[in-house]
């Protein structure tokens, strides 16, 4: 009997979707309360995002070109590792990319071949995902490249043209197939990136809310539709507040339809060579953003009433990495409040100074780079490409560390960390990219006043965090 239960039990899990899916179908269901609907996702707080399709492979963030599908070739896929981690971090939901711009499916479509279940594997992703976040309680949102290099009009692997890239049909039926096939989606992350594919942003919507109409739709970019505003390299901020929609800002201005705000980035920070947002390349492992970070920006989420995105991508044998496993353990045990935080810079709240400061709005003073909160931000002035941040910290302190948040803006490309003495600037670390929350150690000094001195910038220097810390 145990050995026909065993038998039974993928069947029963199926049949459990398909049923749940039935009911999703159109005209099958009220519309749901918009008030309600939106405090059920702003309860998820955050969620792992996974991106895993050729891209995995290939090393590299996009990856036109591809017609052998047989370049996605992992040696295994545990869906359970990543829910069951995603548990264990307190997150509330998995946004799981279905397809990128590569036109590659993860799931079993029979709308074209280039699919997961045409490939090595053999296995429909997808389906064994919903099971998985079924399993243990997690809730599930999709990922979706609106349009593909590959589609009518348009080369393979060159950017956007407004006139091509069109397969509207297509883009529908995919649609209908994972709203309907898979369970309850909680949300849509729509990526504009290589265009509509011939549906517009108010037609998506209107699509997609007549299959699930508690599916929340939003949009990376391009024009604004849907109910949730996305924030691809954005940060912790109130839904009035543009800044923290990262790569969305200045695409929403005169729209009223959004109800909350997410954010998302990846877990690895940045990197010379190989991908982000993707698994990388193997020479990156031991890298990855500090649990600190992302309770603090979780508690940001939870300040402001975001969701949360952290993208982590699996691996070769579709596995997390394990310091990523292990970074979102401990992120979870500082949510449950069963460790501590380390305790807090000494740099926090004291007299800040710049070389120069933004001026195009508030909101960019000095200040902003060491209250605490990474949503906040200084910002030089428009047009440099150079500057200094310091901070006083009343008295001379015995200092070994510090800590350089640029956030996910990446534009630092020559800096030097200087303490005063004597009177006089000396520099006691240098480096080229900062990135997101770069911890450096050196040999400890006693001195009152710390700078950061950026010699070289891409773009307009700006730092969301600069903290330094008492020798223990």
């Amino acid at each position: 009997m145990n050995r026909l239960a065993r038998l039974l039990r993928p069947l029963l899990a199926t049949l459990a979707v398909l049923m749940l899916s039935a009911s999703l179908a159109p005209g099958a269901g009220e519309k749901p309360d918009l008030a309600r609907r939106t405090q059920e996702l702003k309860n998820l707080r955050w969620g792992m995002f996974i991106c895993w399709s050729f891209s995995t492979f290939s090393g590299q963030e996009w990856t036109p070109g591809v017609t052998n599908i047989a370049l996605f070739n992992p040696t295994g896929c545990d869906t359970e590792q990543w829910v069951k981690t995603a548990r264990e971090a307190e997150m509330g939901y998995i946004l799981f990319l279905t397809k990128h711009h590569d036109g590659f499916c993860l799931w079993d479509t029979k709308t074209t071949s280039r699919k997961v279940t045409q490939t090595a594997l053999g296995r429909d992703v997808l389906r064994e995902l919903r099971a998985a976040c079924d399993k243990y309680g997690i809730k599930l949102a999709l990922y979706f490249s609106e349009g593909e290099w590959a589609w009518p009009n348009r080369p393979d692997g060159q950017r956007y043209q407004a006139n091509g890239g069109y397969n509207p049909e297509l883009k529908k039926a995919q649609l209908r197939e994972l709203l309907t096939g898979y369970g309850p989606i909680e949300y849509i992350w729509f990526d504009h990136a290589i265009g509509d594919g011939g549906v517009s942003h108010e037609e998506t919507t209107a699509f997609c809310k007549a299959l699930q109409p508690g599916c929340f739709i939003g949009f990376n970019h391009g024009p604004p539709a849907g109910d949730i505003r996305l924030g691809e390299m954005g940060h912790p901020s109130p839904l009035s507040d543009e800044s923290g929609a990262g790569f969305n800002s200045g695409h929403m201005k005169g729209y009223a339809g959004y109800q909350l705000a997410e954010f998302t980035y990846p877990i690895l920070p940045a990197h010379q060579g190989g991908a982000m947002w993707f698994y990388s390349l193997p020479k990156h492992d031991p890298l990855c953003l500090p649990a600190e970070k992302l309770y603090a920006d979780y508690l940001g989420a939870v300040k402001y009433g975001n969701v949360f995105a952290l993208d982590a991508g699996p691996n070769y044998a579709g596995r997390l990495r394990d310091i990523d496993v292990q970074t979102l353990r401990k992120t979870g045990q500082y949510i449950r409040g069963e460790i501590k935080l380390p305790p807090p810079p000494i740099s926090r709240g004291k007299t800040a100074r710049a070389s120069s400061t933004w001026k195009a709005q508030r909101g960019f003073e000095a200040a902003a780079a060491f209250d605490g909160d990474p949503g906040t931000r200084w910002g030089a002035a428009e047009n440099s490409r150079s500057g200094t941040l310091e901070v006083d910290l009343g008295t001379p302190a015995r200092v070994g560390r510090a800590l350089i948040d640029e956030g996910n803006w990446n534009r630092i490309r020559e800096f030097q960390l200087q303490v005063q003495q004597d009177g006089e600037w000396r520099t006691i670390a240098a480096g080229t990219t900062i990135g997101p929350a770069k911890k450096i150690s050196f040999a400890p000094v006693t001195a009152q006043r710390f700078r950061l001195n950026i010699l070289q910038a891409a773009e307009v220097p700006t730092i969301c965090e600069f903290e330094v810390y008492a020798q223990e």
